[in-house]
Order: structure tokens, then sequence, then C-alpha cells
């Protein structure tokens, strides 16, 4: 069987194994969800309607004909991505498996990639008081990854990078050292390249806000009917499919913002010169948003040098994204290398238990709780 087909199955079985009055409750709750999920979609699309022609019309929302003649600066590309996980956790010790890939297409999509394990081992995290084993293991495993960044940078070969995620993570910035750090590898990088943080599940509210200010004047009720959106990706599902919904099958995408200059944390970023703008992208209707985080060396504004960076983003993203995948085949294929599955970690931890081993009865006694 397939990996998905054991999971699917995993599921159907936990679903069986559960209390059938409990079952019969938790399925009619869920039919009443349902149809609470089908008057908001309504209320959503009739919202989305009297701005989305509005965002069009004011070049907020732009189409494939943008992109006529625009030629991509290298045909390298590079996906660089991090993966961790967290075991054990009995009397307060927790370990880490963490690992780093690295995929690079030398000569565009024909080309055959290269994968560079750049990093991998098991973190040994001991929780202490208020200490978050979570938050330390993936920090670490980001702190990798910006290594990584940065060596690639040392190397001097212009070409369009991929981060999988986005260019500030964790959300909350991180330690001092660690943002240092980040902006030190990212400015490393923009000497030859461009640099692309592709993010799947955007949680924030930078382009709903940006909004509110822009069409203010234009669109009556636009913030309170914009805050009835959960995020900007929410929204953005909704303007998209509404232009859709008239005949076009293109990519999408939104005209770029300054998240540097309205955000705190980006704004850390800001203090060790690293500016970031960002905006939406869809491949096709079928295609999920991705949201593309855009690092530049100099504060973004309306003119030439920012545009000629933003076309050759969305060029880049546009010719990475392979027929029939969602994301960046750089980006697919560095998630894929450095993957640590949950049942991985597991048999790891088993390891290093059983690696453990003492005569003593008691050391047994405790090694067979920390299973």
């Amino acid at each position: 069987m397939k990996y998905e087909e054991i999971i699917e199955l995993k599921k159907r079985i936990d679903f069986r194994l559960t209390e059938p009055e409990v079952l019969l409750r938790l399925v009619e709750d869920a039919r009443n969800k349902g149809e609470k999920v089908q008057n908001d979609m309504r209320m959503l699309r009739k919202i989305t309607s009297k701005i989305a022609d509005v965002l069009e019309d004011k070049k907020f929302i732009l189409k494939k004909e943008v992109l006529e003649g625009v030629e991509l600066f290298e045909r390298r590309a590079i996906g660089i991505d991090g993966s961790y996980q967290l075991v054990g956790g009995v009397g307060g010790k927790w370990y880490a498996p963490i690992s780093v890939a690295r995929v690079v297409f030398e000569n565009g999509l024909n080309s055959k990639p290269s994968v560079d394990i750049f990093w991998a081992g098991i973190e040994e995290i001991d929780e202490v008081g208020d200490t978050r084993p979570e938050s330390i293991a993936s920090l670490k495993m980001l702190s990798v990854e910006t290594k990584a960044i940065f060596n690639w940078g040392t190397q001097n070969k212009p070409s369009f990078i991929f981060i999988d995620g986005p260019i500030v993570d964790p959300p909350s910035g991180g330690p001092e050292e660690y943002i240092k750090d980040r902006c030190e590898a990212i400015t490393k990088c923009l000497e030859k390249s461009i640099v692309i943080g592709c993010v799947k599940r955007s949680r924030d509210r930078f382009y709903i806000e940006h909004l509110k200010k822009q069409l203010s004047n234009i669109v009556p009720d636009i913030e309170s009917d914009l805050d009835k959106f959960l995020t900007d990706q929410h929204f953005v599902l909704y303007a998209f499919a509404h232009v859709r919904s008239k005949g076009y099958e293109g990519p999408l995408f939104t005209k770029w913002i300054d998240i540097s200059s309205v955000n705190t944390t980006y704004g850390l970023y800001k203090k060790y010169g690293v500016h970031i703008i960002c905006l939406f992208f869809q491949k096709s209707k079928v295609s999920p948003v991705l949201r593309l985080d855009v690092p530049l060396l100099n504060p973004p504004q309306d003119d030439s040098k920012t545009e000629e960076v933003v076309l050759q983003v969305i060029k880049a993203t546009d010719t990475w994204i392979y027929p029939g995948q969602d994301y960046p085949l750089p980006v697919i294929l560095a998630h894929e290398k450095c993957n640590i599955r949950e049942g991985c970690a597991r048999v790891l931890y088993e390891e290093i238990i059983t690696k453990s081993r003492s005569t003593d009865i008691f050391d047994q006694l405790i090694l067979i709780q920390l299973r």
C-alpha cells in the first residue's frame, strides 16, 4: 500500500473505533456545521463580488498579460527546506530528529536535480520549568536552515532560491541573535540571487489591513466586510475565484505590499537591512493560493527596480510550478528529501532507549516507563 493509503485506512479505523453513541452525536453536529459553512460561503461570495471587481479595475489583482516579454535572469534554481519531529517527553527528556535539505537545478526544469542533505541529527532537549520543547526544536531546525541559506550565498551562484515557508520564521521573530544570523544569510544570497519564501498557509492579515486603507473611500462598508474574512489567504481565495468565474484560467497574482512597514516582527528584519514585500499567487483554478515573501536590500518603492524583481519572482514561480504540482518543484523535492515522518522519529526514539539497556533492575524499570 502507498503511504497515503495507509494514512487513509488508519483514519477510517479510528473513526469506526469511536464509541457509537459519541459518533452519532458528532456526525449529527458535523452536518449542522456543514450547513452553517454553506451559509457563510454564500455570504462571503456576495461580499467578494462587490470588492473583487474594484481590485481588478485598480490593478490590485493582475493577470498573465503583465508577464509578457519577461525573461528569467537565471535558469538555476534551488529549494531549501527543513523538517523535525519531537518524541519522548517522559521525565522531561525529549529528542528531536532534525534534517535540512537542498535540491539544486543547475540548468532549468529539464536539468537533473542534485540533492544535498545539508544536515541531519538528533537534538536532545531537557524540559525544565517554562521550557517549550516544540519551540526549541523548531528554532534549532530554522537555525540549521539559515546556515544552509548562508552557505549557498557564499557560493556566489546566481539563482532563484525557493524557501519552504515565510522569510520571517518563526512568526514571533525569535532571539535577536537568530534574527541577525538569518538576515545575514539572506543578505549574502541577495548579492547575486533572488530569494522567494513560499507560504502555503498564511494566517496573517497584512493584505486585508492594506486594502482597508487603500479602498476605504471607494468601496462602501469595506472595513466591516473584510473583517468577515479570517485571513489574507481566506479573502484572496474568494477574490481569485470571483475573477476566474468569468472564464479566466491563467495565473493570478496581487500587487505587492511592503510588510516590513506594517508588522513589528518584519520591522526587526528591516533593522538588519532586509526589507520584505509580499504578494499572493495562484497558478490555475485548481492550484492553492501561495503567499510569496520577497526580501530586498533596499526599501521597496513603486519604481522600475522593485517592479523588475517582482516580475522575476512571479515569472519564476509560474515557471517552476510543474504541471500537476501545487508548489515550485525545488520546494516540493526539498520537502520530500528532508521530511522526517512521525513513525520514523518513534523508531529512532526506540533505538535510543534500546541502546540504553542496563543490567540494573531499577534502570530497566525506568527504561520501560520511558517507552
